[in-house]
Parts: C-alpha cells; structure tokens; sequence
C-alpha cells in the first residue's frame, strides 16, 4: 500500500485534547483524515471557496453578522450586493456553494435550503440570466497560425509559448490540464504523441485519460515539433513539462500555473494582432471543437478528444456554432 504523503498545510478535523479522548486515534491518525476529507475538492474549486468566503466574512464583519449563524435574508442581501457590483449568476452561485460549503464543514445545516433562500436564487436567476458575459473567442486554424508567426523563436519563452498554443489547440487540453503535465506523461509515438492527464475536471478521482496528438502537416503549426523544441529548453529529468524563465532568460525546474498558462495564451494572441477578440486561456480547446466540427469531425470523436461528459454542453457551446450557417434554412428561402 502506498504511503499517504502530506504536501499541504493540514486543517485537523480533529483537536489534540479531542484526539485524547478517542482511543488508539493519534494526531497524525488525525491529519490523515482531515487530508482526505479535504481532498473532496480540487485545488482550484478550494481556493475559489477559500476567496468566496472571505469576501462573505468580511461583508459579515461590517454589518455584524455572524458568518456561521447569518439569518436567509442576511445572506440574500450580501448575494444582491454581489449582483449589484456586476458579477456573472454563476460567480454569485459560487458564493453560494462556498457559504453552504463552510456550514457543512461545521456540522451545520445547509443554508441554501431555505425556502426564502432557494426561491430568491430562482427569481435571481431569471433576472441576471445564466449565460456567460464574455465567452472565450474559439480560434481558427489560421489565427493560430497568426499568433504562432508573432513569436520570437530566438528565446526560451518564445519556444516555450510555441509549444503551449500549438500542444493546446491540437490536443484540445484545458488550461488546468496544459500546466499539470509532467514529461514523464507524454510517449513519443512515430506518428506524433499521446498524453496522459492524471487527473481532470472530467476525472477528479484520477483514473487517468489518454488524448493523442497527430505531426502537423506545416512545420511552423506542428505540435509535436514544437514541443520537441521546448524539451530542448527546458532542464533535463522528471518534473514539470512547461517550466518557468527567470527574467534573465534562466529557465527553471518549477512549473507554471494555470493563470499563467491562460496569460501567456493570452498574450501572445493580443501581440498578434488580435487584441480585439476576447482570447482566453479556454480559446484553444473551443477552438479545437469547433474547427473540427466545421471540418466534419464526428460528435463522437470530437468528444472523445475533449473528453466532455456531458454532450449536449459540446453540441451547444462547440457544434452548433460551427455548423449553424451551414444548415440554416435561411439559405432555402430564395431571398
């Protein structure tokens, strides 16, 4: 049996004096299980409940209230005054889920299930809407290959930028997944790769999904040479496969984050020349689905390469965009 390794500060469900009291139950017995409980939820879904909660926290402090003991309308007046400041309805649900996070982890009832409380989030629903302010611009082939011709191929961060917009948009990978690989998780393969993802939005437990990516057919948009080009870059052995690069040009063994991955995807499309679109870190992965839609990829293989779980999230979002002018019957109208 593997060893449960401990890598994060620990919040023990349970207290010394508490531990005390239970018999053959120690300390470390204790920290194990807080470990587990916490690793319910993934790394970024914890500090996005971790901010959410803080912000609740201090609204609680100015109008004193008490976090854990707030009256329904006390936390219908801090959700309108979140809708107030602009925020999206699904920003808004995410304090919800933080709030009725914490009372949970607290032994104490859940919140949101309030008559008051579920009928304010249903109206509050229809007021603001569900769909997102500002959707991520799906790139086309030939914006990517804009974008690729911008970069500086001279220097470490250029070649490394190379890899992470090519790799993204061939492999259809969110941003999360692009900066949580290691090297040891791609296979060189004679007609291009595969990757591994340990562990994803789609498989929070872990059992590991496999996506492959084909030789591009154009040296300057190939994934797997660019890849190739960054390994060069990047210092030898185990580790994380996109890296960071001091500002004197160092390139280092410690691994870029998610925001910065989504910054340099980012980035490098404004100095393209296509600041005007709003390209974000998801802009590959769209891209990928709806380029291939209108190519005529299958549903089936589209999903199979996003690996989305629900397929009328892929239709909606990636197909229907990429096909609707093709099948409008606008075009049956003789006009």
């Amino acid at each position: 049996m593997t060893a449960m390794r401990i890598t994060q500060p620990l919040r023990p469900a349970l207290t010394v004096s508490q531990t005390a009291e239970l018999a053959g139950l120690t300390v470390h017995d204790a920290a194990l299980i807080a470990a587990a409980m916490d690793a319910e939820l993934a790394d970024s879904t914890r500090i996005q409940y971790a901010s959410a909660w803080r912000q609740w926290e201090r609204w609680c402090l100015i109008r004193g209230v008490t976090a854990l003991a707030a009256p329904p309308e006390a936390i219908a007046a801090f959700l309108v005054g979140r809708a107030e400041t602009g925020l999206t309805y699904g920003t808004i649900e995410l304090s919800c889920s933080a709030i009725k996070y914490h009372y949970q982890r607290h032994g104490l009832p859940d919140p949101m299930a309030d008559p008051m409380l579920r009928r304010f989030r249903r109206g509050l629903r229809r007021i603001l809407g569900v769909a997102p302010r500002q959707r991520a611009h799906a790139l086309t082939v030939e914006q990517v290959g804009q974008i690729v011709s911008a970069i500086d191929l001279t220097t470490a961060a250029g070649i490394r930028a190379r890899a992470i917009v090519l790799l993204g948009f061939a492999s259809a990978m969110r941003p999360s997944e692009l900066a949580a690989l290691h090297l040891a998780d791609i296979t060189a393969m004679p007609s291009g790769m595969l990757i591994t993802i340990r562990r994803s939005k789609t498989d929070p437990t872990g059992r590991g999904q496999l996506v492959g990516v084909v030789r591009g057919n154009h040296a300057h948009t190939d994934p797997v040479a660019a890849l190739a080009a960054w390994t060069t870059c990047r210092p030898n052995g185990a580790g994380p496969l996109f890296t960071r690069i001091h500002r004197t040009g160092v390139v280092t063994a410690n691994g870029l984050d998610v925001r910065a991955i989504s910054r340099t995807i980012s980035s490098r499309a404004n100095s393209a020349g296509l600041d005007a679109l709003p390209v974000l870190g998801h802009s590959l992965r769209a891209g990928h689905a709806t380029t291939a839609a209108a190519n005529g990829a299958s549903i089936d293989r589209i999903a199979a390469q996003t690996r989305h779980r629900d397929l009328d999230t892929l239709i909606e979002h990636y197909i229907r965009p990429a096909t609707t002018l093709s099948t409008s019957t606008s075009a049956d109208l003789g006009l």
